[in-house]
């Protein structure tokens, strides 16, 4: 693992708040607390509810049923053998964020491996009984007050991002209710701090990893489909970080030195940077189009990168459909096909990376960063390799340009 040629001793990062904070990269993938559709709303005629962040995505997509209809999955409920019942957006929101363990999918040493750690993943969410369902019914309820601000921004025809800096700060809530968690079964924050399955090569991995899983499961002798979809809903969540322009050139698995902190809010800077300005891409279909990230995805500058991840999305659930009743795995999960592909993000830029990876021909196998970090069209040659995680998180927070708006133009003129 490449890192800075300075070290430094750990020292608390100060937040947004008056003091130090978590660093957590989650945006709002629920929609609502339970599987009940919510009536009509009597003045408008649409539904009492909008879907916010990822959870839009995954309950947006229809799931083909046993009598050969179909169904939106908004209104499938999906039981899980602990009690739980979710719909596959509600899934897509907890897995990986809240549910997964201390063995990240993408570190096991062969397939096998990385399936184990999947499915050890997928335990906890889905057939754990010690703490489900009352856990994971707490985080939904939590998650309300943030979806009602942006599903209420979107019924205004306002971009959802514009609500972000508005939203209550739950963190210190989600920690608490995840603190108690037994060995193997990280806390909230303490996820968030090994989450390179959500970036770039590493989130496909999981991907693939989940969906092949679920895939066979599927193929199984008396398999219950809706079990086989939720468990691909869990994978998904993978799928979506694809088509979120800060998971996609990020070196988040380089940006982590534990237990130094500062290294993983390096890697949240670039993230959010990406997420909010973006970044021009194309898929393996030669399909060119802009990708901005999470609190953009409901936004109308994002409808095409929106469109091509339910697309995607769609291929995904189909396929588990497919596996179910002709009892077949795919040679290759078409859902990839749409999502950016890694080399075209890496791609020259208007927005200059806040760090990249080593080149082998590079003397010092350690990442590089903008040797001006408030300057967002930096030129290869304005990069360093001498710099300190902790000195670039204030160089960062102190800028201010990682305040929302956050926008190319580096100049800093007002209070935000």
């Amino acid at each position: 693992m490449s890192e800075p040629i300075k070290t430094e001793p750990e020292i608390a990062i100060p937040g947004d708040g008056d003091g130090g904070e978590t660093v957590t990269f989650r945006e709002v993938r629920i929609s609502k607390i339970s599987t009940q559709i919510m009536p009509s709303n009597p003045e408008n005629g649409m539904p009492g509810y909008e879907y916010a962040e990822h959870s839009f995505l995954g309950d947006i997509i229809d799931l083909k049923l046993e009598n050969g209809g179909t169904q939106e999955a908004a209104k499938t409920p999906l039981k899980l053998p602990n009690g739980l019942s979710l719909t596959y957006g509600q899934i897509n929101g907890l897995a990986g964020d809240f549910y997964g363990t201390d063995r990240p999918i993408s570190d096991g040493r062969n397939p096998a491996d990385k399936a184990k750690r999947f499915l050890d993943a997928w335990f906890w969410l889905a057939e754990d009984t010690h703490r489900q369902p009352k856990e994971a019914t707490d985080i939904l309820n939590l998650l309300q007050e943030e979806v009602k601000l942006v599903n209420e921004a979107a019924a205004r025809g306002e971009d959802p991002s514009t609500v972000y800096p508005k939203l209550p700060n739950i963190d210190a809530k989600l920690t608490f209710l995840t603190l108690t968690r037994p060995s193997g079964f990280p806390s909230y924050p303490m996820l968030a701090s090994i989450n390179w399955d959500h970036f770039g090569e590493d989130a496909q991995k999981a991907y693939n990893t989940g969906h092949l899983a679920a895939l066979q499961y599927a193929c199984s002798a008396g398999s219950d489909l809706h079990l086989a979809y939720g468990m691909n809903a869990f994978a998904d969540h993978f799928l979506e970080d694809l088509f979120s322009a800060g998971h996609l050139r990020t070196p988040r698995r380089s940006l982590h030195a534990p237990p130094n902190l500062s290294a993983d809010w390096c890697a949240k800077y670039m993230h959010d940077e990406d997420c909010a300005i973006g970044l021009n891409v194309t898929n393996s279909n030669k399909t060119s189009f802009r990708v901005y990230g999470d609190k953009r995805l409901l936004d109308k500058a994002n409808i095409v990168t929106r469109d091509l991840c339910i697309k995607a999305l769609q291929y995904s659930a189909d396929e588990i459909f497919d596996a179910w009743k002709n009892k077949v795995i795919p040679t290759s999960f078409q859902a990839l096909e749409l999502a950016p592909t890694l080399e075209s993000s890496r791609q020259p830029q208007e927005l200059s990376p806040l760090f990249r990876l080593p080149v082998p021909s590079d003397k010092k196998q350690v990442v590089w960063r903008r040797g001006d970090i408030k300057n967002r069209r930096a030129k290869q040659d304005d990069y360093t390799q001498d710099w300190w995680y902790l000195t670039t998180v204030n160089l960062c927070k102190s800028s201010k340009l990682w305040n929302y708006p956050i926008t190319l133009n580096s100049t800093f003129s007002e209070e935000k």
